[in-house]
C-alpha cells in the first residue's frame, strides 16, 4: 500500500512540474502556407525532439493558404513567425510592409521539372503545356527562368497552365492536362515509380535563389531580439539532425507514418538532407529582389541590407 502511495505522489509531482513548464512556455504562432514535406520536415522534427520546448516556447504551426495571407498575420500580430516562398516576403517588404527576413529555410531550389506521359526529355517539352501554381508565385517565376535558361522560351516554345498547388499539379500532370511541372521531392517519390521522368534538376539551373525564407515582423525583431535567436537557434538544431543523422530525423518525423509508406517518406528525406540552412546572404537577397522585380523599390529603400536581419544572421553563420 505505501509503495502504491508513492507511486501515485510521484506521477502527481511528475505532472506538476510538468504542468509548470507548460506554464511557463512562450506560446509562439509559426505561419506556413504549404504542406510540402520541404516546408514540414524541419517543424514536426523541432517538435518532437522538443528543440522548440528547450528554448522556452510552445509552437503552434498554422496553415494558411497563401503566403501573402501569412504576411499579413505577421504585421497583425497574429502570427509571431512566417515560412514563406522567398519572393513573396520580398515583394511585400519593398511595398512597405513592417516585415523583415530573419534567416533562410530552404536554402534552394529543389524542385524537379517532371515530365508527363512520353515527354522524357527538356527538349520534348516543346509544344506542350506547363503546369504551375498561380500567376505570380515562385513556381511560375522558377519554371519559366530556369526553363528559358535551357533554351525554352514561354509562349514560342510551351505554354503555362495555371494548375493549382502540388496535389493539383500531380492529378492534371496524371490527366495529361499539362505535360510537365515542378515538384518538390515528397512528389518526385510518388511520381518516379509510376515512370515520369525527371527532365531537370532545377537547383543545377537556379543555384541562387532560397525556395523558402524564415520572416517576422519589423516590431518582433525589434521587441525581442533574444527569443528570435532562440526560435531560429531551434530550426537549425532540427535541420542539423536531418543533415547528419537521418535515421534519428526519420523516427522523428515519420513515426505516425504507416509501414507502407515508410520507404517513400525515406527516399523523400534522402533528397531533402542537406537542403535547409538558416543562413542567409546578400546575395541570396540581391537574387531575390531581381526574382521578385523590386529593384527599383529596393535601392529607394537602401538597398538590399534593407530586407534581412544581420545580427541574428551573423549568430547563425557562427553555428555551423
Amino acid at each position: 500500500m505505501f509503495i502504491v502511495s508513492m507511486k501515485i505522489v510521484g506521477a502527481l509531482l511528475a505532472l506538476w512540474l510538468w504542468a509548470g513548464d507548460s506554464a511557463q512556455a512562450k506560446p509562439i504562432t509559426l505561419a506556413y502556407n504549404t504542406n510540402s514535406l520541404n516546408v514540414t520536415l524541419p517543424i514536426l522534427i523541432a517538435q518532437e525532439l522538443r528543440f522548440f520546448s528547450g528554448e522556452g516556447f510552445e509552437v503552434t504551426p498554422v496553415y494558411v493558404r497563401s503566403g501573402p495571407t501569412a504576411m499579413t498575420a505577421l504585421v497583425s500580430g497574429s502570427a509571431d513567425y512566417a515560412i514563406v516562398g522567398s519572393t513573396t516576403v520580398v515583394q511585400a517588404i519593398a511595398k512597405g510592409i513592417p516585415a523583415v527576413v530573419i534567416g533562410n529555410f530552404v536554402r534552394h531550389v529543389n524542385w524537379m521539372l517532371m515530365g508527363g506521359a512520353g515527354v522524357t526529355t527538356l527538349n520534348a517539352v516543346k509544344g506542350q503545356v506547363v503546369g504551375v501554381t498561380s500567376a505570380g508565385g515562385m513556381t511560375e517565376f522558377l519554371t519559366v527562368e530556369a526553363l528559358a535558361r535551357r533554351g525554352l522560351k514561354r509562349d514560342r516554345d510551351y505554354r503555362i497552365h495555371y494548375a493549382g498547388n502540388s496535389p493539383a499539379r500531380v492529378a492534371a500532370l496524371e490527366a495529361k492536362i499539362i505535360q510537365a511541372a515542378a515538384f518538390s521531392p515528397g512528389e518526385r517519390v510518388v511520381l518516379e515509380p509510376k515512370g515520369f521522368a525527371v527532365l531537370m534538376d532545377m537547383v543545377q539551373v537556379v543555384p541562387e535563389f532560397p525556395l523558402s525564407i524564415l520572416a517576422s515582423s519589423r516590431r518582433k525583431l525589434e521587441s525581442s531580439p533574444t527569443e528570435v535567436d532562440a526560435f531560429l537557434r531551434s530550426l537549425h538544431r532540427a535541420m542539423e539532425v536531418i543533415r547528419t543523422e537521418k535515421e534519428r530525423a526519420a523516427a522523428a518525423a515519420f513515426k505516425k507514418t504507416p509501414r507502407s509508406e515508410l520507404a517513400r517518406e525515406l527516399k523523400a528525406l534522402d533528397y531533402l538532407s542537406d537542403d535547409y540552412s538558416i543562413v542567409i546572404s546578400n546575395e541570396n537577397i540581391q537574387a531575390l529582389i531581381y526574382a521578385a522585380g523590386v529593384e527599383a523599390e529596393a535601392r529607394k529603400l537602401g538597398g538590399a541590407e534593407k530586407f534581412f536581419a544581420a545580427d541574428p544572421q551573423a549568430k547563425a553563420a557562427r553555428w555551423r
